[in-house]
């Protein structure tokens, strides 16, 4: 029974649009960190039923080449959907068979933080459960150096899905051999430098202990992909934000976790709503929704051939930097470009170029065609700015 129940869950799985579906087991997760207890959600959990769709891998390049900085954010949002299609389909399956099942949300859900009143005051992240630890439980593949989980095939350029129940299944064989080859090229790719290109910590999931990269705090990967801060050290490539950190980012972890509760306060992003920081699933079902990643670079450069790894590199570091127009669109730019303060606590970089067309324009500002509440209000900013002081003309 139980054997004829897996089957049915994959087979509904896959044709839902899963690239691959494995199962684990609680007890596979006992060594796991806390985030990795699926009885957190479902204390009935026995089971945890893991998949992953990879991401188009043409969107991806033109997006590490910063030819098109929306396709990345179209494709995720097509999977995302795809993966509440699975939650929905196989915990209706294993319901209609009398067992309890819980899809898990795909991001951004995390346990409560003493001291924190919302999202915008945490710092510690730590998920409702981990699709990552879930799915090395499950036989999906391992954590490389990143962190991240890495397929056989598909590298770590995937979005990861997990359903908990408590029927009782057989699990599937671990992934046997790391994909992971340690080539460090992740750590090439992080504006902010999350990961510690050779020292590294032990992990333990499933049994398998790891060497995984030494990392900063989390709040330093939430600057860096959140849109705060984009320029890479040496100053010659960014990923897709034009905004600026304009001092180093604090070494000590509290002033990292303060810099960042400040930067989520001023945000205005933070108070739209729907926001994918309250519901992620809304904003996924939305159709007027649109997903903006700015990085992610440590796991998506990441496919399975080395080859292809050093040519996402190639794309990521050889196309310059992005800076933010008059219009409140984004775009890659090789030219001199200069910071300008926002009233957000950082800066924002545009153009030479740009900026003499913002100085030389009369009356109102260009239509907006950008589509983040931050890009609009800092374009009205810089506008006002300008006028007041009469540069204007």
């Amino acid at each position: 029974m139980a054997h004829a129940l897996k089957k049915k869950i994959k087979k509904a799985a896959i044709e839902t649009g899963a690239d691959i579906v494995g199962v684990g087991s609680k007890e596979r997760l006992s060594d796991a960190p806390p985030s990795g207890d699926p009885a957190y959600l479902l204390p009935s959990a026995r089971s945890v039923i893991s998949f992953a769709i990879p991401f188009d891998r043409k969107m991806l390049r033109d997006f590490f080449g910063k030819k098109d900085w929306r396709c990345f954010g179209i494709n995720q949002k097509q999977i995302l959907k795809t993966m509440y299609a699975i939650n929905e389909i196989l915990t209706g399956l294993l319901h209609a068979e009398g067992h309890d099942a819980l899809g898990v949300d795909a991001n951004c859900h995390y346990r409560p933080e003493e001291g924190a009143g919302d999202f915008t005051e945490m710092t510690r992240f730590t998920p409702d459960f981990s699709h990552q630890y879930g799915a090395v439980a499950a036989g999906l593949g391992r954590l490389g150096w990143s962190g991240n989980l890495l397929t056989p095939d598909h590298g770590a350029a995937v979005l990861l899905g997990t359903v908990l129940t408590s029927a009782e299944l057989e699990p599937d064989p671990l992934c046997e051999e790391n994909p992971c080859d340690r080539c460090g090229l992740c750590t090439l790719v992080c504006p902010v430098q999350m990961m510690d290109p050779k020292k590294g910590i032990r992990a333990s999931i499933a049994g398998i202990s790891e060497e995984i990269a030494e990392r900063r705090p989390h709040t330093c990967c939430w600057i860096g992909c959140g849109d705060y801060h984009g320029l890479a050290p040496d100053g010659t490539w960014s990923n897709w934000s034009p905004y600026r950190i304009n001092d180093p980012l604090p070494s000590d972890p509290n002033e990292l976790d303060a810099r960042l509760v400040d930067l989520r306060k001023t945000d205005p992003e933070s108070y739209t709503r729907p926001n994918p920081y309250t519901d992620y699933r809304a904003v996924t079902l939305d159709p007027d929704w649109q997903f903006s990643a700015t990085c992610g670079n440590c796991a998506n450069i990441c496919w399975k051939d080395r080859e292809d790894r050093e040519e996402n590199i190639r794309l990521v570091v050889d196309n310059g930097v992005v800076v933010l127009n008059a219009d409140g669109t984004r775009q890659t730019t090789h030219e001199e470009t200069i910071k300008l303060q926002t009233q957000y606590g950082i800066a924002v970089a545009v153009s030479r170029s740009e900026y003499e067309k913002l100085l030389a324009m009369k009356g109102n500002l260009p239509e907006f065609k950008g589509h983040l509440p931050k890009d609009r209000e800092v374009t009205r900013h810089l506008f006002r700015t300008a006028k007041k002081e009469g540069r204007l003309l």
